[in-house]
């Protein structure tokens, strides 16, 4: 594994999100001007680049937890078996669209969030003691910025539907103040996520060699 392995873990899915939401605004199909990231996943070219850029992703992010883990903390920790799930639901969410399969690409989306902050705090504790030094900071506030993104993302959903019951996505009236409130929740766990990922190539040395 080398740095360019973790770089790609990271500039790969930021590019196809970036790039799907700019063609959905772009077509003029955006419901409103902050939308939820899965939103981009509508037919057409962002689909294409929304499913193909995050199916690669999520098999390279499911190869990297793989190389970070061949001699530790052990072939089949916890930390391999999280990270892989994590992994997994980029896979199963970019290939259930929020339009076709709302439950299922929900599931995965929480799957992400909730395995992505889970393994990321694991590599941090692993490497606490070991010397990976210079990424430590900043993976901290990659997990802060994750947990207050979750947070936030969650509880602005649920007061968006008691307001309004009938209010779901994808619906033209997506653009409810709650909802975008949840949307940039989404933004910044996400962000979170990815910025601790691009941490680990600061102590990439210490990496697939620290014991838990």
């Amino acid at each position: 594994m080398n740095r360019w392995t973790v770089r790609a873990a990271w500039l790969v899915p930021l590019v196809t999100v970036l790039a799907s939401m700019s063609v959905h605004h772009a077509r003029g199909v955006a419901n409103a001007p902050i939308i939820f990231i899965s939103q981009a996943d509508f037919p057409g070219p962002e689909a294409l680049i929304f499913t193909l850029g995050l199916t690669v992703s999520g098999v390279w992010q499911a190869w990297t937890v793989w190389a970070m883990t061949q001699t530790a903390p052990r072939p089949w920790s916890l930390e391999r078996v999280i990270g892989l799930l994590a992994a997994g639901c980029v896979v199963v969410m970019a290939n259930r669209s929020m339009y076709t399969h709302l439950n299922a690409h929900i599931l995965a989306a929480v799957g992400i969030f909730i395995f992505g902050w889970l393994w990321l705090g694991m590599v941090q504790k692993r490497l606490r003691s070991s010397g990976a030094t210079q990424g430590f900071a900043q993976r901290k506030w990659a997990l802060w910025c994750v947990g207050i993104g979750i947070a936030v993302h969650f509880i602005a959903a649920a007061v968006a539907l008691l307001v309004n019951p009938d209010l779901t996505l994808p619906t033209a009236n997506a653009g409810h103040p709650w909802w975008t409130i949840a949307a940039l929740g989404e933004y910044l766990l996400v962000g979170g996520i990815w910025w601790g990922i691009a941490s680990l190539e600061q102590d990439l040395a210490v990496v697939q060699n620290t014991a838990a």
